[in-house]
């Protein structure tokens, strides 16, 4: 089946994963290439419960679950959708919303290169491009937080810029404009530049078909899906990665090597409360911000046929992901989030009781 954005940028929160035994996946050229150790921990402690937590969960779980400490693979757990490949640390997904983290952070390297400050209003930019306008009152901050309550071109705002929170695809798809304007490169260019610049290998920001993918699944009508990624799914939600990819760029976005250490403090401040059923979440600049007991950065996404989390904890070196080729209807929520919800409770119970 292929899908069209602009009928499925859901990229929402989400996350899944079920009954298989864990698969400690051998070191191949490329993780090893980038020094990165895989280790096969016994089944105690944080990994035990991580296997019982997949093994138990009400329903299945199909793709891979990875944590890196200290930046080594310390656990890995994979499952394969009915015979299909089983997933390694280098299999492509579809990255949903973690695309959100890439563009924000190429937002502030913009404003710690001087092309615009986050107060400024997105309409002067887009009206020097040529582009369709919205509401004059809509800051770059309140894009990025998604506060801003944009509405399609010629509707009226959601609500006033700055009042209230509504996540919000188009928002980002506007600030990738925006850095196509300031910078006079495709936004496609900018990301690959700035990943590389960085050292950073195994995401891609690519319009058109993708290809190349591990095949995602949606359950409930048991449809492969296939994805032409448009410029209004890309920067918010169409980005495609792997497990080592994705831990590699959260390990060195949280550790203060991309970007300078004013715009960093920008980015993961909170910014506005976010409902949500985990308490107290905010939402910074392309990361959500939770500050109970211990300093939580994440994001989830939702993509028919994938599902992903990623958590980061940087006072302790310590990363989750979690990417998923299957995606469960959004009408049980419980069920779609429930291992997400597991797992992130067992990391952080663990990390908590590590603290001196």
């Amino acid at each position: 089946m292929t899908n069209n954005p602009r009928l499925i940028c859901l990229c929402l929160l989400v996350f899944l994963f079920s009954s298989s035994q864990p698969v400690f996946a051998e070191t191949n050229p490329t993780t090893a290439a980038l020094g990165v150790e895989v280790t096969q921990k016994q089944q105690v402690g944080l990994s035990g419960i991580f296997d019982e937590i997949i093994a138990t969960n009400e329903r299945p779980f199909y793709g891979l679950v990875a944590l890196m400490q200290g930046g080594k693979i310390s656990y890995l757990n994979t499952n394969a959708y009915q015979g299909a490949l089983v997933p390694t640390l280098d299999s492509r997904f579809m990255l949903a919303s973690q695309s959100k983290m890439i563009t924000a952070a190429l937002v502030m390297q913009a404003v710690a290169d001087a092309k615009f400050s986050l107060d400024d209003k997105i309409t002067p930019y887009l009206r020097q491009a040529g582009l369709a306008g919205y509401d004059e009152r809509i800051t770059l901050d309140q894009l990025l937080s998604h506060s801003s309550g944009i509405a399609p071109s010629g509707k009226p705002n959601r609500f006033t810029p700055g009042s209230d929170f509504q996540y919000s695809n188009l928002g980002y798809q506007v600030l990738a404009q925006v850095l196509e304007a300031v910078y006079q490169q495709p936004f496609t260019s900018l990301v690959t530049h700035f990943l590389k610049r960085h050292g950073i290998n195994g995401i891609t920001a690519q319009l058109g078909e993708q290809t190349g993918l591990l095949k995602g699944i949606e359950i409930s009508s048991g449809e492969p899906m296939n994805y032409e990624v448009q410029m209004n799914l890309l920067p918010g939600g169409g980005m495609t990665g792997s497990a080592l990819g994705l831990l590699t760029y959260l390990r060195a976005l949280h550790s203060g090597n991309l970007l300078p250490a004013v715009q960093y403090q920008m980015m993961t401040t909170p910014r506005i409360l976010r409902p949500h059923r985990w308490p107290q979440l905010y939402y910074g600049y392309g990361v959500q911000v939770n500050r109970q007991e211990l300093n939580e950065y994440s994001h989830s996404g939702y993509l028919s046929g994938y599902q992903s989390l990623s958590l980061s904890y940087p006072e302790f070196d310590t990363y989750l992901v979690v990417l998923e080729n299957a995606s469960w209807p959004l009408d049980d929520k419980d069920k779609v989030f429930g291992l997400h919800d597991k797992l992130r409770h067992a990391l952080r119970n663990a990390l908590i009781l590590e603290r001196p």
